[in-house]
């Protein structure tokens, strides 16, 4: 107070509330305060880390590889560990690139052709079972789904692909193509 600074801070109360207080001077003397109640909001806040961590969690380690581009520059902005280990690059390598920085071109062109269907159809939620050019471990059969998350007309707009790496199964069907 002596400072005259506008400050601001929480206290915790016995029944635990949690009021954040916030104190200004006045021109010509004297001092605002405003006292909040925010244990709502700091409970709230808390919920979504929680689910945050929990989502990023499992989607950190499901066995399916995780591939999110930003629909509008077609950059992958990200790749959990399972995409990582398909495609034999580190996140630092994919993320931030388009599929023509990362891929030979007819697999590129084909990523490229399943993203403008995905554009068309909205959702792809059914397996498309593809072959792709894989630049470090070469021929690889893919089964990938597909979903859009918002829209051309909102802020954000993402691709998410969900790709299992069936090469080597016996139980695979017919490919058709490539995808990513």
């Amino acid at each position: 107070m002596g400072k005259r600074q506008p400050t601001s801070y929480e206290i915790s109360l016995t029944d635990g509330r949690l009021i954040k207080i916030h104190e200004r001077p006045m021109d010509g003397g004297g001092w605002v305060s405003v006292q909040e109640d925010v244990t709502a909001q700091r409970k709230g806040q808390a919920i979504l880390e929680r689910t945050e961590e929990f989502l990023a969690a499992i989607v950190e380690n499901i066995p399916e590889g995780i591939l999110v581009k930003d629909a509008r520059n077609l950059r992958y902005l990200f790749v959990n560990k399972a995409a990582e280990e398909m495609i034999g690059m580190s996140r630092g390598e994919i993320m931030g690139k388009t599929p023509r920085e990362l891929f030979p071109e007819s697999a590129a062109e084909l990523i490229e052709r399943r993203d403008r269907q995905l554009l068309e159809r909205k959702q792809q939620l059914e397996v498309i079972v593809d072959t792709v050019d894989n630049p470090v471990k070469g021929p690889r059969t893919i089964a990938v789904r597909r979903l859009q998350i918002g829209g051309p007309d909102r802020e954000s707009h993402l691709f998410v692909s969900m790709v299992e790496d069936r090469t080597g199964h016996t139980d695979v069907a017919a490919p058709t193509e490539a995808a990513a």
